[in-house]
């Protein structure tokens, strides 16, 4: 058993969707918080599906974590979902969980018809860490706060195995500022009517 185990375990299965375009490093990010939940021990599924377009299409990362044997490998209700992009989020809202999580990047989403989203700004914290394509760290860093099975410090270590060394000092500062931004607003979380127009 892995010396590194999850600060608190409140749910047997837990469904996490990244979505945005092609070029956003979305399929690594669901690779590295894949290999965050096997460094912990856990039962991990990941999937990926994007558009023919190599940069720009839809593009999708699917991980499922859980401490017992995963019955059935895709995603039934999404817990999380991380959008980078206002299409990504109108094409996935409705496979949420009822009492699910949106995380949208505020620079690019304008609107989420949710009862539960927060805003973060990835691609502004990107770029003040000075590597634009950090946007896809960031994101996974946002959930940290939220997902009671996974950890920082497996995501740090799972960020280092798949980065090259002299791009992982930016990754991880951007990771560790939108993990600070997520946090900060937990407490807070924003409700909507489920029929209004949320306009960041």
């Amino acid at each position: 058993m892995s010396n590194i185990t999850a600060s608190s375990v409140k749910s047997s299965r837990y469904e996490i969707r990244i979505a945005g375009a092609g070029g956003q490093g979305i399929i690594l990010a669901g690779i590295m918080l894949a290999e965050a939940g096997i460094i912990l021990d856990l039962y991990v599924t990941q999937s990926q599906s994007y558009g023919p377009e190599t940069r720009g299409g839809n593009s999708i990362s699917e991980v499922i974590l859980s401490n017992t044997e995963i019955d059935f490998p895709q995603s039934t209700e999404l817990d999380l979902l991380i959008c980078l992009t206002q299409v990504a989020c109108d094409h996935n809202l409705p496979d949420m969980k009822k009492d699910g999580l949106v995380i949208i990047d505020s620079e690019a989403v304008q609107r989420v018809i949710w009862d539960k989203s927060i805003s973060i700004p990835f691609g502004k914290i990107a770029r003040k860490v000075g590597e634009e394509r950090a946007i896809n760290v960031a994101a996974i860093g946002s959930l940290v706060p939220f997902c009671p099975l996974i950890n920082r410090r497996a995501l740090t270590r799972a960020i280092a195995n798949r980065l090259p060394s002299a791009k992982l000092e930016a990754n991880l500062q951007a990771f560790d500022k939108a993990l600070s931004f997520a946090r900060r607003l937990k407490g807070r979380l924003r409700y909507v009517g489920t029929t209004d127009v949320f306009e960041i």
